[in-house]
């Protein structure tokens, strides 16, 4: 197991009251403590504290007060999935101290499963995400006060994944972008050599069997060249835009226009590190497409389908909303949710122009889909053609017809006939 390592100290101040009584005060090395004092009765004395045997002078406060510096050691950044280990080290402790852990986002430790805290105060956290960045806090607690010992954590992670697909439309002006970038900036020291500890990356696509390609297969889109400079190298002659990396430093987010029903699929952005580091984001991508049966073109009085389809049935918690034109024979429609498959029985006039389906998710619109929808009358070559064929269907049939009676006719007049049978009668 990995960790990166950090050490919070927390020193003691004893004191005697003017009462004679001993107290007990935790603080941070190198942060602030505060020490309890008597009322004098007035702000405007000069108090002055010692430390130790020797009378060495620790605290000097005026009648203005005094300013306090803190700074605390970070430790060093670390990659996600990476364990982080923090020590809470206590030169002393009396009696009655209890110490426990906050989390960047103030949670008490001891309620997280990745988290394992031993009896020295030591804590362990298992596989750290981009969430653990941000300071983490050692409480001490000692008769009721609190003392907290701070220490920040820097994670370097990529974007957050989505938790839901990225949905977009067949379109030959939809915009797919594929966000792949780092979750915070990145530190001075480390961003001063990236380019020694990247070691590589790429953009990987694995197509659904909705695409219509081969399913299963991992492609390879792009290639991360560690440089330096850093550049990307493209595989796939498919419309990417890695221009990103160039406007924006490490942003290695892909995006590209004109989006068909092959784009259906698995992606994952994936950077290598030294020591066989690599930090991945995956992310799916459903397409919305829209289509017509027998075709964008039909004549008066046909039978039309229109489907709206991710290319696999739709989950529980989607649905689909027909738009169609004004004067559509099919207005008005039933209410959501509409069929994916929708059916024009008898196509009219008002039922061309521009169909529009839409996707969605409770009550927000993830993507929606147009097509054009052309109804026009039979075209007269057509209806000639359709003549043409029928009476030749019908000259055919009278002919194999006419073919049929003569054979008949023929059999009967070529059948032979039988004579009657004569008796001789023979005298003698």
């Amino acid at each position: 197991m990995n960790y990166v390592s950090g050490c919070l100290s927390i020193v003691i101040a004893l004191f005697i009251s003017s009462t004679g009584a001993e107290d007990v005060v935790y603080g941070q090395v190198g942060g602030t403590v505060t020490l309890p004092k008597l009322k004098w009765g007035s702000e405007k004395v000069t108090v002055q504290w010692y430390f130790g045997m020797d009378q060495k002078s620790l605290i000097f406060r005026n009648a203005q007060g005094r300013e306090t510096i803190v700074s605390v050691q970070p430790v060093s950044p670390l990659l996600a999935g990476k364990n982080l280990n923090l020590n809470c080290d206590v030169k002393e402790i009396f009696e009655g101290t209890q110490r426990r852990w906050l989390s960047p986002q103030k949670q008490d430790l001891n309620k997280d499963k990745r988290a394992q805290i031993g009896n020295n105060g030591g804590l362990t956290v298992m596989n750290v995400t981009g969430q653990d960045n941000g300071e983490w806090t050692c409480v001490v607690t000692y008769q009721g006060r609190e003392a907290y010992a701070n220490t920040p954590v820097t994670v370097i992670d990529l974007s957050p994944a989505h938790p839901q697909p990225i949905y977009t439309s067949v379109s030959s002006l939809s915009l797919l972008h594929l966000p792949c970038f780092f979750s915070i900036p990145l530190p001075l020291s480390w961003s001063d050599s990236q380019e020694k500890s990247i070691q590589g990356g790429r953009w990987t696509f694995t197509p659904s069997p909705a695409a219509g390609s081969l399913t299963g297969v991992v492609q390879t889109l792009v290639n991360l060249s560690p440089g330096p400079p850093l550049a990307w190298v493209t595989n796939q002659k498919r419309g990417l835009d890695v221009s990103a990396l160039q406007r924006k430093n490490l942003n290695l987010s892909l995006s590209k226009k004109g989006v068909t029903e092959g784009d259906r699929g698995d992606y994952t952005c994936a950077v290598e590190f030294q020591r066989d580091d690599t930090l991945k984001r995956e992310m799916r991508v459903e397409v919305l497409q829209v289509f017509t049966s027998p075709g964008p073109v039909a004549f008066l009085g046909q039978e039309v389908n229109l489907t709206c389809t991710l290319g696999q049935p739709l989950t529980s918690d989607l649905e689909v909303k027909w738009i169609p034109p004004h004067h559509s024979s099919l207005l008005p429609l039933d209410s959501s949710p509409h069929p994916t498959l929708l059916t024009i029985p008898e196509a009219t006039y008002g039922n061309g122009g521009r169909w529009r389906c839409e996707l969605w998710r409770n009550k927000t619109k993830l993507t929606s889909v147009e097509i054009t929808l052309k109804i026009e009358r039979v075209p007269m070559d057509v209806w000639l053609l359709v003549t043409i064929c029928a009476a030749a269907v019908i000259f055919i049939l009278l002919l194999i017809l006419t073919v049929i009676l003569i054979r008949r006719h023929r059999q009967r007049v070529m059948m032979p006939r039988r004579g009657k049978r004569r008796f001789c009668n023979c005298q003698e």
